[in-house]
């Protein structure tokens, strides 16, 4: 210490601490602190990350023979890999956007020796990556979601029996079970049709769509419509009768996997029905893509399936496969041996078609084509201001959003190919089996947009459109004006108030 004197009067002051000795206060200072903060977290861990949700990683973490490997955090902070690893307790870290980092080491897991995992949640426990490491082992880095009906993974844990990718041996799987051999929900003594069609086309029973109305008289407003579609600008895209081949239909067999599918925003209700399973034939694929997802906020989406055995059209509007559900802003069933009343499914309703149609059964074929009989009307479309506005008539039930004049034709009209049409001059005989086919069942008005005519695509038929002489531009020599409206029904004012039909 030194001593000073200050006025007369000592005072003693402390002698300086050396600065190596300041260094190891203030370090003494910092751990002692975050003992305290550590202490504290190891009280207060904060909720558990995802308790008892089974996520799946998107592959073997340890080497296994399995494609994925299931880790869980049970309700007490115990976390398991499935097979591999016992129970350990785990540290997690909760972070401000709700999302949790979880840690977990085991001294060994069968050959595996000093393994850990590190994993991150997502605040809605619907993702989680990370990365798993062992000694003399590389180390592997991890995406993984919550096991669930329909990702592709069997899961017997969960109690799944069944698959999409993993069908039962001779029965369908119904939301991941496989269905007794007694089960009627769907019939399987006849194996999925090879065609699209049957004599009557897909539908048994008498319909508007397979009935012949070759003999009737031109209505007498057919005049002043077609002049009204002429003058508007006739088909969509540039006045030319193109095909459009993106929409797929696909054949439900014994085997097939069935699942139950969710609402997506804006869903259709009461048009469309409450969700039920769906058939997902293997391999198949929603309009315009090469699988089940779609992107729905840009396309259509139309996911359409036939299953001959138990006479059914399966229809969805807007679906995609998504986090393994199949999500749909629309989805119902037709029964095929049935006659549905006026107005269908019900007045003012929609289904996956904007009139109310069944798409599947307007469809034309390359089967058909070949086989040389279209039995069926065929769907046709029109840009919206070339349709008349607030108003469908029958066999329609609904309309879209129309926005033409009064004299335009309405959502369900029906389009005949006058029968003086010289077939002679359509480029092939394919051309000609669907100009026959539009003289005798003619074509209905089913929605809105610039491809005038939509044909099934042959990904999933016998034939092609290029065996049978068919491409987009072959119906191009058929104009408005060679067309005429027959079977037009009362003009109904469009409320889109839907009331369904028993």
């Amino acid at each position: 210490m030194a001593l000073r004197l200050l006025y007369g009067a000592a005072i003693v002051t402390p002698a300086p601490v050396e600065p190596r000795m300041n260094r190891v206060w203030r370090t003494l200072v910092g751990v002692s602190g975050m003992l305290v903060v550590g202490a504290a977290m190891a009280r207060t861990p904060g909720p558990l990350p995802c308790p008892d949700v089974r996520f799946l990683s998107d592959r073997p973490l340890l080497g296994g023979a399995a494609s994925f490997d299931a880790f869980v955090v049970d309700g007490v902070g115990q976390v398991v890999i499935d097979g591999a690893c016992a129970a350990v307790p785990a540290r997690w870290t909760n972070r401000r956007d709700g999302s949790a980092l979880l840690r977990a080491r085991w001294a060994s897991c069968g050959s595996a020796v000093k393994v850990r995992l590190r994993a991150r949640y997502d605040a809605t426990c619907t993702t989680a990556s990370g990365r798993l490491s062992a000694q003399h082992r590389r180390p592997v880095a991890f995406a993984a979601a919550p096991s669930r009906c329909g990702d592709g993974h069997l899961d017997p844990v969960r109690g799944e029996s069944c698959e999409l990718t993993t069908p039962c041996a001779s029965t369908p799987c119904i939301d991941c079970q496989c269905e007794p051999s007694s089960s009627t929900t769907t019939t399987t003594t006849l194996a999925g049709a090879t065609t699209t069609t049957t004599l009557a086309g897909l539908f048994e029973a008498a319909n508007p769509w397979n009935m012949d109305v070759s003999g009737l008289s031109p209505s007498g407003e057919s005049g002043s419509i077609i002049a009204a579609l002429t003058a508007a600008g006739g088909w969509g895209n540039g006045n030319k009768l193109q095909i459009d081949f993106g929409l797929h239909v696909l054949h439900a067999g014994p085997t097939t996997s069935f699942l139950t599918f969710t609402k997506r925003t804006g869903y259709y209700t009461p048009d469309c029905d409450e969700p039920f399973p769906f058939p997902l034939p293997a391999g198949g694929a929603i309009e315009g893509q090469a699988g089940y997802t779609c992107n729905v906020a840009a396309e259509d989406c139309h996911l359409l399936v036939v299953d001959a055995a138990a006479k059914r059209l399966y229809e969805t509007y807007n679906a995609t496969m998504s986090s393994s559900m199949l999500v749909a802003r629309c989805g119902l069933f037709w029964d095929l041996t049935r006659s549905y009343p006026s107005g269908l499914r019900g007045e003012q309703c929609t289904s996956a078609d904007a009139a109310g149609f069944p798409i599947a059964a307007l469809l034309f074929t390359a089967d058909e084509v070949a086989a040389g009989d279209i039995p069926h009307a065929i769907r046709f479309i029109l840009p919206n201001d070339r349709m008349r506005a607030g108003a469908y008539v029958h066999p329609a039930s609904h309309a879209g959003g129309p926005s033409g004049g009064a004299s335009l034709p309405p959502y369900g009209v029906r389009f005949r190919l006058r029968a003086d049409f010289p077939l002679a001059t359509l480029p092939s005989e394919g051309a000609r089996v669907i100009a026959r086919a539009m003289q005798r069942y003619g074509m209905l008005l089913a929605d809105g947009g610039n491809i005038a005519l939509t044909a099934a695509s042959d990904t999933f038929t016998t034939h092609t459109w290029d065996e049978v002489g068919i491409d987009s531009h072959s119906l191009f020599g058929i104009a408005v004006t060679d067309m005429e409206v027959v079977d037009l029904g009362p003009t109904i004012p469009l409320t889109y108030d839907c009331v369904r039909n028993p």
